[in-house]
């Protein structure tokens, strides 16, 4: 099986009035491991000329939100790329996250139609050539590919962020069967609610840390899961 493990970060919980600050995603093919510092793996920080959120959150990501700045404000083309390999991010304005993470996932090959095929129940065979490689082309008319996600509580949180971002849901769809590897740590005696994050990295022997950082935490989801399968 090849799943997206996905992470956010966010100026806040609530997806109606509150913004998504980065986005980590990490692709495993449980059929092709590979070493965790080989994985594909793409962050992206969304650039905004405004940002709002809850007091918490916004010192949560102070950091962030600093590199933000730093990028948008940054007066050349080799200040922006210093930004980027120091931070090992990429920087797009929100109107164009969806076609890069689409780009990505179909690179791949974690997208239903993926690179080997073009499957008509998914796209309209219209392609655009970008760097050499040829992509089914973002149309009024196409369908949604669909994808295998994961995440610590991937559907009711991330997802409803992420189905926000312009042309998301016409472009990018999550199965809705998600994985969640809260399920796999739990203490069925002693557990009065699903453990964090936190929790499950400590009960899997890993290192309670978490960095809020989204590819450190979309990692962490992948290293969890692995302890399953590997």
């Amino acid at each position: 099986m090849i799943y997206v493990s996905i992470d956010i970060e966010t100026t806040g919980l609530d997806n109606e009035n509150t913004q998504t600050l980065s986005i980590g995603l990490v692709v495993e093919d449980t059929n092709n491991l590979k070493p965790f510092d080989e994985l594909p793996k793409l962050e992206i920080a969304i650039i905004r000329e405004r940002i709002e959120g809850e007091i918490f959150a916004l010192n949560m990501n102070k950091e962030l939100i600093s590199d933000i700045l730093s990028y948008k404000i940054a007066k050349t083309p080799e200040a922006k790329a210093e930004i980027v390999e120091k931070t090992g991010r990429e920087y797009l304005y929100e109107e164009d996250v969806t076609r890069r993470i689409f780009h990505f996932l179909y690179d791949h090959k974690a997208l239903d139609g993926g690179p080997d095929t073009f499957n008509p129940l998914y796209q309209n065979r219209v392609v655009e050539v970008i760097n050499g490689k040829t992509y089914p082309a973002l149309t009024s008319k196409m369908k949604p590919y669909y994808f295998n996600g994961a995440g610590k509580n991937f559907a009711n949180f991330d997802n409803k962020f992420l189905e926000r971002l312009p042309r998301w849901k016409q472009v990018l769809k999550a199965r809705g069967r998600t994985i969640d590897p809260s399920i796999l740590f739990v203490d069925w005696k002693n557990d009065e609610a699903i453990p964090g994050l936190s929790l499950c990295k400590e009960r899997a022997k890993m290192d309670p840390h978490v960095t809020h950082n989204a590819i450190d935490d979309a990692m962490d989801i992948v290293k969890l899961l692995r302890t399953q399968y590997a």
